[in-house]
Parts: structure tokens; C-alpha cells; sequence
């Protein structure tokens, strides 16, 4: 307590002086942590007992620091600013703990259940209820008394120092150097004692590794050993790389795969050894690959495959299916639903060809993807006639596809918190499977709800809009182009896809409805053949959008619209015919839950109101016609750390801007800065432009808008994310970022300028809560802000001091408020 006392006094004495006051902050800061760092309980430890509180790998060089703090034996307490806040949770909860009072209290439950029992007396049904109900009870309470209570889970057990395990983990990191080819390796630590706490430096000398020399094959099976030859290349292992048996274990996997695509049906795994060799000069080694023949045969068998049977429904017993040849494959149906020429591009397994399990995961891929088959897989068997001598030699593929149900419902209830008030949505989807034969879905549904925002004409009111609209979407498995086109691409997961859809907006100063249609076409691109897609395309050549403006508050029109100092506003107030062409690529290597080394990129460029200069569409009646180009690129990247802790950070930018003469943008396609995936310390749409102070009055007399759109974006984000008990996840976050108009209008500051942009970039810190529910995640990120451009009230754009942490918990004056929560579904990158 004595650096929390410094900095209240501090605090006192000078709060009128600014300068003053912050060198008390940071001095009380400072005394405050250091008084935490003394905060390391050790008192309940035994006389000899030693608290573990960190491993330090020192040395390494080549091998991953992340697998070598994986094979501690002993993990040590974890820290903040020197002190152990999870082993204080422990100890705290542990006073709570009674070993004994849960004895009792499972002695009165079996006690209870027996008693339950004898009065049902022979009726086995409730006395089996009675039972269970009472097991899952018991259950519980020995759970709670091997794991402790809830504060006992959330914190972390005191990690006694033991030497014994130590010494594991000095065997554990020796073996793991010895594969990783550091034959010479030196593994030792260090013991570092301060009182009952002890810090251990794991010391590691890798010295010179082990390189690869030459490489050799015994492959008795000729023709095998002309197939390993011929892929020789692609070998995982090359001369000169350094010894890693993870390495040799991935290249059997390799020669394994490769193998079995050429035709060996029968081929096993166990067949490929590796021999190493390290006796010759220097840290070198040698490597024989040896593929060993059959116990009971003197070479491998190559198949290839007779006949080709594709069913596309499930079995009806005594029923024989229609068959239909297209391609040399028997398409075998009680009711030929799906086109044959269409499915004939989804598979890669034909009569004539040799065996491979490369085509055969392939044609499994490619049916799943179509979104139209709940299950398919493919199987052989061989065949067994004894009047043909090819027979040994041959295969007959099944393709199973068993259909998804033809319908499918799905329905949203939930409830939105954007500002203020939440507010509850809804939406009802109905997709429709192979409409046309050709494996086409139509997806289409309805949605609607209501959304607190603040009121355009009084900032200190929130109104609640109402939006409704639908959606329907045709989506083919084939590029669908005037010329054909069915081909192109079709390794690639080719789509077409047709989209209309209406939104109808309604607020108490206005009500407007857009009309949207687009042509998609989309493409994936694959790291390898059978793996997920990591690069998705998507080129629109035609989308069109059409803006009515319905009904106009008569106060909002003469106090915004009309003023012409807020040109981008007003204009997206009036009805409008926007076109624009569109090509997007994303770049993911991540999984759903984002737990990967991973990286993601995503690059939108569209350029609008072009087929009026062209003269393809010149009229659209009294509708507003817009020209621009726009480009957003959004990059992310995730570190994992191990132990479910990952470091994340999101770079995203853009710039749009009009074209031929054109003087605004769409407002949809202004950036706008703040909110729950963006400055979270800033709410959604309120932040900038550049140093322009939002939400003071204007002296000038021009409104002041709440939201506040941008020609240019940029804002970055860094976040340190890790587990603290169970579902429950923690965040500790920095954001910075805002928008800028390109040219200079009436709103002083809004201007982009290379000279001082980087001055303008606010910056918010905060932390996170994340419940995570395996299907879904739900979001509470606490945010401050720390530096605002536009500054306060007295010029001051450090406005840190100013946080309260009760304005996360109640309205207040947009002025005034420095803190934000966000209520979010999903990581906000």
C-alpha cells in the first residue's frame, strides 16, 4: 500500500500543476510496482521448500525456444511486474479450501442417496434416477476436492523447486538437441537463489551441427526404385542441411504419399526405414533409404483401375438403380438428380488409369466443396477372377455420394450493443440444394432488428434504428460466362454466384432503402492438392447499387444537409446510382480458433461509376451518379508463445477517393475509425478525422457530426492474448489509428499531411475478456484512451489522467468520456 499512498498524496498537492501532476503519476507508478515485486508469498513455504519462479534458455541459436520451454519437467509460477498474481489468487482461494467439510459433505450425500433409495424400494427405474442423480453429485463435490475451489482454478499451485526435476528436464532438452542434429551439444544450468525464491538459467551450447553428406537408396523392387528416382527432387532432405529427425519422419510421410499416387495400392508405411550414419569425418551424415518387398512377394504390385461407379444416393434394399455412362464412369441412381457433366468435373478417378491416392483425396475434396453431398468417399476392391490374368493387377472404384437434405433452415436471435442501448436482431435463411440439377444452391433469408445510435441532430440523445431487408444468392460450381467456360479454373474450386438483395433503413431523422445486385466469381488457390485453401479470389464485374432517400426530418435537412460545409455527408443523403467493378484476395494460413503460426491478408480495390464515361449505362434518371477508386489492404499476423498464449498485431489502411470530376465518395465507401474492431477506445464511427475536435463545438458555426467518415485510413493494433481458467481467456491490447480527407475542407485538421499524420494517430490501450464456447466467442474489451489528437477541453492530448474507470459502467458526457466497452462476437482480428 505504501505506492498507492504516495501517489494519492501526490496527487493533492499538485493537482493544478499538469507537469507536476504527471511526474507523481509515474513516480507513484513506479513505488507502486516496486512494492508489488516484494508481494511474492513466500511465508507458507516449508523450511527447505524454494518457490520456482522462471527457467531462462539461454544460448540457443537454431532450435525453437517455444519446444524447449515445452520439455520443462518443472514449470515455474508465472509473473507480472515481478510479482506472481496467479499463486496469490491460489493461496487467497485456498483459505476458503476445506478438505474435510467436502468429506462431510459427500458422507451426508451417499447417506441421502441411500436413504432415497429405500423408499422407492423395488421400482428399479427411479431408484437407477435416484442413483445417477446422486452419482453426478459426488462427482462433483471430489472434483472440487482434487482441484480445489473456483479461485484455486483461476490461480496456480506454488511450483517447489525440485532438482530432481530439473534434472529431467536437462535429459529431456538433451534428447531433443540430439534430433535436432547438435550431436556435440553442452546442456547445464544455473541456480539463482534470492531468499525462497529461485531463478533457473538454463544454459545450452549448441556447438556445430550435423549435416546431410550423401544420401543413398536399397530399394530391391526395380520398378519402385525407378518411381523414387524419378521424384527424387522433391526430397525433403538436401545435402548440407542440417540432421533433423522431425525432417526424415516428414520424408517418409512424403515417399509414403508419393508412392501410393503412383499405383501401390498395398503399400505400407512400415516398408520405409532410414539409416543414418554419422562414423564418417566431421560433423557429417549419411543417409540410406531402404523401401523393403513384401514378406510373402518379390516386388510390389502397381494396380490400375477396371471400372468407375459413382452413387449419388443412399441405398433402398432390394432396388436396383438406373445407370447412366458418361465419361466411361456408371453413374448409378434411383433418380438421376444430379447432371452427370457436372459431377464429371468434380472427379479425377477414371477406368485405364493407375491407382492413386492423390486423385482419389482429390475427387473426395472436390465433392465436399460443392455443398451438395453430406458424405461421399471413395473405395476399391479388387478383383478376384481367376479366368483373367489381369485380375491381380486391377481395381474397381466406388464413389460414394450420399445427398444433404435438400432444405435447410437456419435462424439468428440475438442482441447488438453499439451504443448506449442494446438492441435485439434476428434472421431466418433458407437454402435450397441443387435447384436445377447442375449442384446450384439458392440461399435466401430475412432479417431485421433494431440498433441503438447517437441522434445526428443531438449528440447527447441515442435513437434506436430500425433496419429489415433480405438477401437471395444463386450459386453455381462452375465459372458461368456468355462463351463457356466451364473449364477454366476447375482445378481452383471455381463459383459463380448471382446476388440481389434490399435494406431498408429507418431512423427518427431519416428513412432510405438500397437495392443491391452483384456477379461474383470465385476461385481458390491451394497450398498442395489436398489441403485447405489459402488464398480465396473474388472478381465482380458487375455490382450495382441503387440509394432512395424516403423520408427527411425537415430540421435535420436544414441543419445538415443543407449546409454545404459537410459535402460528403449531405451528399449521401440524396438518391443514388453507384456501379463499381471489384477484385478482392485474401491470404489465410489460420484455423476458426486462430491458434496457428499464422499469417492473413486482405487486399479490396473496386473502382466505381466507370460505365457512364464508357457510356454503357449514361442515364439513371434523377439518380446521383458517383466516380472513385478505392483500395483497402488489411494485414494480420499471429505468434503463438506457447502454453495458449499468442501475440497478435493487425496493420489496416486505405485510401479512396473520387474520380473524373467527381466530389464525393458513396458514404458506404468512406473509412470511418473506432469501435469494436477497429480504436477500441473510441466508439464505433466517432474518431477523427486528423487532429479535428469532434465533439466540441464549433466556433464557426458548421455542425458537428458523430460520425466522421475519411478518404484515408490507417490504424494498427497489438495484442497479447493468453488463458486464465478454462473457456475464459484474457487480452491485454494497444490500438492506434484514424482517418484523414485527402484535401482540405471545413473541418480544420481533417487534412492528410506527410509531415504531421503520424502526430494525428490517436492511440487507446485496454484489456479483454474473451468467453470462448468452442463454437462461438463472446467479447468484452475494457478501452481507454491515451493520446487523442484533437485533445481536450484545455488543449492537453495526453488524456490518460482523465480515465475513469466508472464511465465504462454509465452514460456520460461525449466530451467528457475517455473509457469505452465493447461487446463483440468473434476475435476482433
Amino acid at each position: 500500500m505504501q505506492g498507492v499512498n504516495v501517489l494519492y498524496n501526490c496527487f493533492r498537492q499538485h493537482r493544478a500543476k499538469n507537469r507536476l501532476r504527471t511526474r507523481c503519476y509515474i513516480f507513484g507508478l513506479v513505488i507502486t510496482i516496486i512494492s508489488f515485486a516484494a508481494c511474492v508469498p513466500t511465508k507458507s513455504l516449508g523450511e527447505n521448500e524454494q518457490l520456482l519462479l522462471g527457467i531462462e534458455p539461454k544460448g540457443i541459436k537454431h532450435v525453437s525456444r517455444t519446444d524447449i520451454e515445452g520439455l520443462y519437467q518443472q514449470q515455474p509460477n508465472r509473473t507480472f511486474l515481478a510479482s506472481t498474481p496467479y499463486l496469490s489468487i491460489y493461496n487467497f482461494g485456498k483459505r476458503f479450501y476445506s478438505p474435510s467439510r467436502i468429506d462431510e459433505r459427500i458422507a451426508e450425500l451417499r447417506a441421502k442417496r441411500a436413504s432415497k433409495i429405500a423408499e422407492v424400494g423395488a421400482d428399479s427405474t427411479k431408484s437407477r434416477r435416484i442413483q445417477d442423480r446422486f452419482d453426478r453429485r459426488i462427482a462433483r463435490q471430489r472434483d472440487r476436492k482434487e482441484e480445489g475451489n473456483l479461485l484455486m482454478q483461476i490461480g496456480e499451485p506454488p511450483a517447489i523447486y525440485d532438482s530432481l526435476l530439473m534434472n529431467r528436464t536437462l535429459e529431456q532438452v538433451s534428447v531433443y538437441m540430439n534430433t535436432k542434429g547438435f550431436f556435440n551439444h553442452e546442456v547445464s544450468y544455473e541456480k539463482l537463489e534470492k531468499g525462497k525464491k529461485v531463478y533457473i538459467n538454463l544454459n545450452i551450447t549448441e556447438n556445430e551441427p550435423y549435416r546431410y553428406s550423401q544420401f543413398s537408396y536399397t530399394v530391391p523392387d526395380d520398378s519402385l526404385l525407378r518411381v523414387v528416382k524419378r521424384y527424387e527432387d522433391r526430397s525433403l532432405l538436401k545435402v548440407g542441411d542440417v540432421y533433423d529427425e522431425q525432417q526424415i519422419s516428414s520424408e517418409r510421410d512424403r515417399l509414403y504419399e508419393m508412392i501410393r499416387h503412383n499405383g501401390y495400392f498395398d503399400f505400407a508405411r512400415a516398408y520405409i526405414e532410414f539409416e543414418v550414419d554419422t562414423s564418417f569425418s566431421g560433423n557429417t551424415v549419411r543417409v540410406n533409404t531402404i523401401i523393403q518387398n513384401p514378406e510373402d512377394q518379390d516386388a510390389h504390385k502397381a494396380y490400375t483401375i477396371r471400372n468407375v461407379y459413382f452413387k449419388t444416393d443412399a441405398d433402398r434394399f432390394g432396388l436396383v438403380r438406373d445407370t447412366l455412362e458418361f465419361n466411361n464412369v456408371q453413374y448409378l441412381a434411383y433418380d438421376q438428380k444430379f447432371s452427370p457433366n457436372i459431377l464429371d468435373k468434380k472427379v479425377s478417378v477414371y477406368p485405364g488409369q493407375r491407382y492413386s491416392q492423390f486423385r482419389t483425396s482429390l475427387t473426395q475434396r472436390r465433392l465436399a466443396e460443392m455443398d451438395v453431398f453430406q458424405f461421399n468417399n471413395v473405395s476399391y476392391s479388387k478383383i478376384t477372377d481367376l479366368t483373367d490374368t489381369l485380375a491381380g493387377h486391377q481395381l474397381n472404384a466406388f464413389v460414394n455420394a450420399v445427398p444433404s437434405k435438400k432444405f435447410q433452415e437456419t435462424t439468428e436471435l440475438g442482441m447488438n450493443f453499439t451504443e448506449r442501448r442494446p438492441g435485439p436482431f434476428s434472421s431466418v435463411r433458407l437454402k435450397v440444394r441443387n435447384v436445377f440439377g447442375g449442384a446450384e444452391n439458392l440461399d435466401f433469408g430475412i432479417r431485421g432488428g433494431l440498433e441503438g445510435q447517437i441522434n445526428i441532430s443531438d449528440p447527447s440523445e441515442t435513437v434506436m434504428i430500425r433496419e429489415f431487408g433480405g438477401d437471395a444468392a444463386l450459386t453455381f460450381p462452375t465459372f458461368v460466362l456468355p462463351f463457356g467456360g466451364r473449364n477454366i479454373l476447375e482445378d481452383y474450386n471455381p463459383r459463380t454466384r448471382i446476388y440481389t438483395g434490399y435494406t431498408n433503413v429507418n431512423r427518427s431523422e431519416f428513412s432510405r432503402s438500397i437495392y443491391e445486385a452483384s456477379l461474383d466469381y470465385i476461385w481458390f488457390k491451394y497450398p498442395r492438392p489436398l489441403q485447405t485453401p489459402t488464398v480465396q479470389y473474388t472478381f465482380s464485374p458487375v455490382n450495382v447499387n441503387v440509394i432512395q432517400v424516403g423520408r427527411i426530418n425537415p430540421a435535420f435537412d436544414s441543419t445538415f444537409l443543407q449546409n454545404p460545409s459537410i459535402r460528403s455527408f449531405s451528399e449521401s443523403f440524396r438518391s443514388g446510382f453507384i456501379s463499381f467493378v471489384s477484385f478482392s484476395l485474401i491470404y489465410n494460413t489460420n484455423d476458426f480458433i486462430q491458434s496457428r503460426n499464422a499469417r492473413y491478408l486482405r487486399v479490396l480495390t473496386e473502382v466505381g461509376g466507370i460505365t457512364s464515361k464508357l457510356g454503357i449505362m449514361p442515364e439513371t434518371g434523377n439518380l446521383r451518379q458517383f466516380q472513385y477508386a478505392r483500395i483497402n489492404p488489411d494485414y494480420r499476423r499471429y505468434i503463438p508463445l506457447g502454453g495458449q498464449r499468442y501475440f497478435v498485431y493487425r496493420v489496416n489502411a486505405g485510401v479512396g477517393a473520387p474520380l473524373f470530376g467527381s466530389s464525393a465518395l458513396p458514404y458506404d465507401k468512406y473509412f470511418f475509425a473506432g469501435g469494436a474492431s477497429s480504436v477500441r477506445a473510441w466508439t464505433a464511427r466517432r474518431l477523427g478525422p486528423g487532429s479535428y475536435p469532434t465533439l466540441r463545438s464549433d466556433t464557426e458555426g458548421v455542425p458537428v457530426l458523430p460520425e466522421q467518415p475519411g478518404e484515408v485510413l490507417l490504424e494498427a493494433s497489438a495484442e497479447y492474448r493468453f488463458n486464465m481458467v478454462g473457456f475464459l481467456n484474457g487480452a491485454v491490447f494497444v490500438d492506434a489509428g484514424n482517418v484523414w480527407m485527402l484535401k482540405p475542407d471545413n473541418r480544420p485538421g481533417s487534412d492528410f499531411q506527410f509531415n504531421r499524420f503520424y502526430k494525428e494517430l490517436a492511440v487507446g490501450t485496454g484489456f479483454g475478456l474473451r468467453l470462448n464456447f468452442s463454437v462461438v466467442i463472446l467479447r468484452f474489451d475494457f478501452a481507454t484512451q491515451v493520446y487523442d489528437p484533437a485533445g481536450d477541453v484545455n488543449g492537453n492530448k495526453f488524456v490518460i489522467r482523465d480515465f475513469r474507470f466508472s464511465d465504462l459502467f454509465r452514460q456520460s458526457v461525449p466530451t467528457q468520456r475517455r473509457t469505452n466497452l465493447n461487446i463483440g462476437i468473434g476475435y476482433p482480428f
